[in-house]
């Protein structure tokens, strides 16, 4: 399953202690987890952020637990939903018989028994998270693309594999425009969006796939695009838990999800970096640039973009030089290996004043279009719908609105 989310509604502090130490003990399922401290908070964040599970903090009251659950069936239709629940709550078999008869009744999917354990935790998932993997149509891949300082040619690379995706499946790609303050994928496609990202965020009431689809703007090659504001005061309307689900329905309604980042770390890039599958971090050949991006990397890891989610991109983005680092330089100096290796190529200045990307007309064997279409054959290559492997991805809460991540 593709980086699976749980979310986990309680009040009670001791349920949040029990998950994260059930959770340390798991040997498969390791994903990201959001707490939700109450009813409100938990739809909220259920509409947001699409879970993939729900676990609530069970109430004796089976009406009050019939409620929340459909509440959460109508944020988030596709989420399985577990109770948790103590024993000792209960009278008898008897009393603990009917809650858990009532409970399925309310759509409820399988249960938890307080306090946790790994192992009982690690059968819950394998059998929710497998039935909702058996039961959920075609996901599509999120790829984000980012680096830690701009003119290192990430927006170029981001717009062309976007572009070379959608020449193979015209109408199934979707690019985002996430560097909000100055956006430029429009314009190196040479369309002229008359809607953009803050619409979609402003319609956030009835966004679904079929107003997501409208809202965006076709080019010539089949590829859709979600431009960015055109300017930096209508991008403070862009918060994270929107871009959350704007991100969550494009990947329901487009086969590749390419986003083009700004190169900072704040809550709406962090949310496109837990909902990505691949995060490919693009840098030139320059000591300073490879010097900060060993730094970045590690930052990245830090904030729960593990080694397995990123490729590292090397963009040579200018002529070669007498002294200019070679990729056993860039390799040493990082400490691990250079995934994708774009080799300079001048005609992409003309691609970037024409308004029409190189992808358009790069071959496939040699230079740049080489490199291009080996990037856009891993994107096509990666596991089925939801995935082969999970990752433990946790963070510190960024304090906002709706809920907390378990640190």
């Amino acid at each position: 399953m593709e980086n699976p989310q749980i979310l986990l509604i309680g009040s009670d502090p001791a349920l949040k202690a029990e998950f994260e130490a059930a959770t340390d003990g798991l040997r498969r399922w390791h994903p990201l987890v959001h707490f939700a401290h109450d009813r409100r908070q938990g739809v909220e964040l259920a509409r947001s952020r699409r879970p993939d599970l729900v676990v609530i903090e069970s109430p004796r009251d089976c009406d009050a637990l019939k409620s929340l659950a459909s509440e959460l069936s109508v944020a988030a239709p596709d989420c399985q939903i577990v109770a948790a629940y103590q024993k000792r709550s209960f009278d008898g078999d008897d009393s603990e018989s009917k809650f858990l008869i009532e409970a399925m009744r309310s759509r409820v999917a399988d249960f938890l028994q307080r306090p946790l354990s790994s192992s009982e935790l690690q059968e819950t998932l394998d059998r929710t998270l497998n039935r909702a993997q058996r039961g959920s149509g075609r996901m599509g891949k999120v790829l984000s693309f980012v680096s830690n300082k701009g003119g290192a040619g990430k927006s170029t690379i981001s717009v062309n594999t976007a572009v070379a995706l959608a020449m193979r499946h015209p109408g199934e790609v979707l690019l985002v425009d996430t560097s909000l303050q100055l956006g430029v994928a429009a314009m190196m496609l040479d369309v002229a969006p008359r809607t953009t990202i803050v619409d979609a965020i402003r319609e956030s009431h009835r966004l679904d796939e079929t107003l997501l689809r409208q809202l965006a703007v076709q080019s010539e090659c089949g590829l859709h695009v979600l431009a960015a504001p055109p300017d930096a005061v209508e991008a403070s309307h862009v918060d994270d838990e929107g871009f959350s689900r704007i991100l969550t329905l494009a990947r329901r309604a487009y086969r590749y999800v390419v986003v083009d980042t700004y190169p900072m770390l704040d809550a709406v890039i962090m949310a496109a970096l837990d909902l990505s599958d691949l995060v490919y971090v693009v840098f030139h050949g320059t000591v300073p640039s490879v010097v900060g991006n060993a730094h970045f990397i590690d930052v990245l890891r830090k904030v729960g973009v593990s080694q397995g989610r990123q490729r590292v991109v090397l963009n040579y983005n200018f002529p070669k030089v007498s002294g200019a680092l070679r990729v056993d330089d860039v390799v040493e100096r990082l400490g691990r290996e250079v995934d994708h290796v774009f080799p300079y190529q001048k005609r992409i200045l003309t691609a970037l004043n024409t308004g029409r990307p190189y992808a358009l007309k790069a071959g496939r064997r040699w230079g740049f279009g080489k490199s291009l279409n080996r990037l856009a054959d891993e994107i096509e290559n990666l596991p089925g719908a939801h995935g082969s492997s999970v990752e433990f991805r946790t963070r510190p809460s960024d304090g906002r609105v709706g809920g907390e991540v378990l640190a």
